[in-house]
């Protein structure tokens, strides 16, 4: 079917209240040729089947369209909020209240409250919390999953609950280096205390943190492993995921306890040539990622 009557069948289906039937022709049509107007209908027929991480996702296609428009940015908030990402839409509010007038700031701040507050009679937000404060407690891939499901809190609990986590050895490093990398994401100028994959302790203000791609270190490595010969260009991305992976490990210190790019390469790709204490700390990252990936 072309893509004009997929989006006329999807449109009729919507006003028969065939939610189901208008997802999978709009899907359709939208696949075929994206525009904000598929994409909007697609988010409806998403919205009533109370899909909302679908419906939170596809909205991110056309962000600036939702933003800018007062209807759509208020269903674009209620999903994004049962979707479970509260962090997340709290801070893009927080980023527009600037451009808002006092009236849009508190009608959306009071939509904000209020479906969190619906939201919240069906969760256990203090359990989460609680998991939360205390991530060493639990298995690698629950720390993952508390983590993850973090993103239901505000920023304020979010903040609230994480500080002792950042100096926990028993949480893993990954974990650790993504709580810091949210942090700075939410322009945090508390400065905390974090435990470095090295074992040392050092004080950091998270909101003036770079992203990992940002550094100079990471930027080095990249051009390193494109100019190295020993392994062919289809090899290169999987063994690029695998350093960065290995750097958020020893993120936000890249350089320690190595400050040469190539030795730290080495050290990151196992070379067969280290010295001692070069293959016994490439031996922690590994033994630390083999952790991560079971």
């Amino acid at each position: 079917m072309e893509q004009e009557k997929l989006y006329e069948a999807g449109c009729a289906a919507l006003e028969k209240s065939d939610f189901s039937q208008a997802k999978e022709l709009l899907l359709q049509a939208y696949q075929a040729k994206k525009t904000f107007k598929v994409n909007y209908l697609l988010f409806t027929a998403l919205k009533e089947l109370r899909d909302h991480q679908m419906a939170s996702l596809l909205a991110e296609d056309y962000l600036l369209d939702y933003l800018r428009d007062d209807q759509k940015l208020t269903e674009y908030v209620t999903e994004m909020i049962y979707a479970g990402k509260v962090r997340k839409i709290e801070m893009t509010l927080n980023l527009m209240s600037g451009f808002m007038s006092a009236k849009e700031k508190d009608n959306f701040m009071r939509l904000f409250d209020q479906t969190l507050a619906t939201v919240r009679t069906q969760t256990d937000v203090n359990t989460l919390t609680k998991k939360l404060k205390h991530l060493g407690a639990l298995d690698i891939l629950e720390q993952r999953q508390v983590f993850e499901a973090s993103g239901s809190l505000t920023i304020a609990e979010f903040v609230e609950s994480v500080s002792a986590d950042l100096v926990d050895e028993d949480v893993h490093p990954l974990v650790r280096a993504a709580i810091l990398d949210e942090l700075r994401y939410l322009g945090s100028e508390k400065t905390v205390t974090y435990l470095l994959f090295t074992g040392e302790k050092q004080d950091f203000v998270p909101g003036d943190l770079k992203e990992l791609d940002d550094y100079m270190m990471y930027q080095r490595l990249v051009a390193l492993l494109e100019a190295d010969l020993e392994y062919a260009a289809d090899q290169k991305t999987q063994i690029l995921a695998e350093l960065k992976l290995k750097l958020q490990l020893l993120y936000p210190k890249l350089t320690a306890p190595f400050t040469d790019p190539e030795k730290l390469y080495a050290v990151l790709l196992g070379k067969s040539d280290l010295e001692a204490q070069a293959r016994e700390f490439a031996q922690a990252l590994e033994s630390s990622l083999a952790q991560w990936m079971v």
